[in-house]
């Protein structure tokens, strides 16, 4: 096995984990979008969409942090460091037997 190898492996285990991580928020996401049931009571008491967006904060602002793009990063990375590690090692090892 060559070194190009686990590195293309270790590589694709990490996007691997990425591509899943994303895929389940965003069926969490799909699952509690459909649940939804909006309360009647609060929204008959406006008649007037105007005041509606006046009176209630919809969403949130996602502010940029740099930490969470090199948290992810770097635990991509480490992922995969420790899958080719692992990887290596059991190949290193059957080799020996």
């Amino acid at each position: 096995m060559t070194r190009k190898r686990i590195v293309l492996e270790s590589v694709l285990f990490a996007a691997a984990i990425y591509a899943g991580c994303m895929a389940f928020m965003v069926v969490q996401g799909m699952i509690l979008t459909q649940r939804y049931v909006p309360n009647l009571e609060i929204t008959s008491q406006y008649e007037h969409a105007q005041t509606l967006q006046s009176q209630v904060n919809f969403g949130i602002m996602e502010q940029n942090s740099g930490w969470a793009v090199v948290t992810t990063i770097g635990g991509l990375i480490l992922a995969g460091g420790l899958y080719g590690y692992i990887r290596w090692f059991f190949t290193r090892r059957r080799k020996q037997t």
